[in-house]
């Protein structure tokens, strides 16, 4: 035992042997609230192979659970990540927990290269430590980084280290990969026939159209079933992370309702926003679907509509709230007697609809990166999954569900949900 800790103590003290150089850690604190706080070693920072990497240390104030093994309880994570700064990714290669500095969790993967990068949940510690790491120029004074050593089978040793308080990340965004909607491109004379010029692809909710053929339709729906974050998903385990409250404005009505081979959509008027993460997103469209798409802690509601918006550089937030049977809703009532009947016509409402009618006042939320829930399953999606459900009644609920249009739950792989 004496020998292992001997061997950590050089192995992490002098982790940069191979560039010449043998320096203790430089811990700096990059965020601290009331749940956490997050610190990063300087010294670590290093790039290899269009990849940087350093060290994470993670400090909870109240005891966590992991993920994979629920007995195994801890409140200090430390963890070598690599960033893809161009993709905006990162991935752990080893992940050590400890519960009161004592060893309890490890893990680590072989090579970085099959490990799967998985963009983080903007605003949280991940995205902090990639926004810094990403920004903070090394090249200067490291050229390249030596492989990385296998990890060790008992806790890193603490080394002496220097925090630096008011060191704070560069204020840049993370951004996260920008949603492509399909578009038909401008017709060009081909010299075809009519019959051969290429039809929309056809997809359902059922059938050989249905979800699990969804990337075979078309090849621009491969991330269907290749993206590691998509959605809907079961929310069951989320860290408190204190999420400041919603910041929306919805003064500007429903303009138009459509019924289509895939759901009921509402239409709005430009002008109504959400503000996350310092963007300004618009309400584009509403779109129910029943039963609901995503699950809280394993409870399916029987309609859930969803609220999307983009802003002007092509990203996506989607505001997610369920409805429970229970009290009829004034909101449900004005699309129902409007509800057209022919296909994906839109029609014109006449009564006044806002969005803020079909969203509780309680806005306490979920938080995570997902896709679109339809082809082409689009990633890089902000996800706000409203927690307190509103209600509709048992013939309103009813009327809405003439056909099942929720895709089926999709993994959730390393995500991580805050709340």
């Amino acid at each position: 035992m004496q020998k292992a800790v001997t061997y950590l103590n050089l192995s992490l003290v002098c982790f940069f042997i191979s560039i010449g150089t043998c320096s203790a850690a430089t811990w700096v604190k990059l965020n601290e609230n009331s749940t956490s706080k997050l610190m990063i070693d300087k010294q670590s920072i290093l790039e290899r192979d269009k990849l940087k990497r350093a060290w994470v240390q993670i400090e909870y104030k109240t005891i966590q659970k992991n993920l994979e093994s629920p007995d195994t309880q801890y409140n200090l994570s430390k963890l070598l990540w690599y960033f893809d700064c161009p993709a905006q990714k990162s991935a752990a290669s080893q992940v050590f927990q400890y519960l009161n500095s004592e060893l309890v969790h490890s893990a680590a993967i072989n090579n970085i290269k099959d490990a799967k990068f998985i963009e983080p949940v903007p605003e949280t510690d991940f995205d902090r430590a990639m926004r810094y790491v990403c920004t903070t120029n090394k090249s200067a004074n490291v050229k390249s980084a030596a492989p990385t050593p296998a990890a060790p089978k008992a806790p890193p040793a603490e080394t002496k280290t220097e925090t630096n308080p008011s060191a704070k990340p560069a204020d840049t965004e993370s951004k996260p990969a920008e949603v492509k909607p399909i578009e038909k491109a401008p017709a060009k004379p081909t010299g075809k026939k009519p019959d051969d010029i290429k039809k929309p692809v056809t997809w359902s909710y059922e059938g050989k159209e249905g979800p699990e053929n969804w990337s075979k339709l078309n090849s621009e729906f491969s991330t269907c079933s290749t993206g590691s974050t998509q959605s809907p998903i079961d929310v069951t385990e989320s860290i408190d992370a204190n999420l400041k409250p919603l910041k929306l404005l919805q003064k500007f009505p429903a303009k138009e309702i459509l019924q289509s081979n895939h759901s009921i959509q509402l239409n709005f008027r430009d002008g109504n926003i959400v503000a996350i993460d310092s963007m300004t997103f618009k309400l584009k469209q509403v779109n129910f679907h029943t039963p609901s798409e995503h699950r809280i802690q394993g409870k399916s509601f029987p309609l859930e509509a969803q609220f999307l918006h983009t802003d002007t550089k092509g990203n996506t937030a989607i505001i997610a709230v369920m409805f429970k049977e229970g009290r009829a809703n004034s909101a449900l009532a004005k699309i129902l007697k409007q509800l057209p009947q022919d296909g994906d016509k839109p029609v014109a409402l006449k009564s006044r609809l806002l969005a803020s009618e079909m969203m509780p006042n309680n806005q306490d939320y979920y938080r995570f990166s997902g896709s679109l829930t339809t082809p082409p399953c689009t990633e890089g999606i902000r996800w706000i999954l409203v927690k307190t459900p509103m209600t509709a009644s048992k013939e309103q609920i009813e009327a809405l569900a003439t056909k099942n249009n929720n895709r089926p739950l999709q993994a959730i792989n390393a995500r991580i949900i805050i709340d």
